[in-house]
């Protein structure tokens, strides 16, 4: 049960961080939007009342997204 609780949890964050990446325009420099969105991430985690270990995981997945961003500027 505990297994499928932290499953169902990773699965939403990772939706809800995916859902924070916008398309960026192409007048916008997309490594820009990237630090942008990933600023607003790290806020929003650090913000919440999550607790030590889902904080950790949802900074973990601002950063795991930040990088896929950073990727597919290039």
């Amino acid at each position: 049960m505990k297994k499928a609780l932290a499953v169902t949890l990773s699965t939403i964050i990772i939706l809800s961080t995916l859902s924070l990446i916008p398309l960026a325009s192409q007048t916008v420099n997309p490594a820009d939007s990237c630090w942008d969105n990933w600023e607003r991430c790290r806020a929003r985690a650090l913000e919440s009342d999550f607790g030590p270990i889902r904080t950790t995981m949802a900074l973990t997945l601002c950063d795991i997204a930040l990088g896929k961003c950073l990727l597919n500027a290039i």
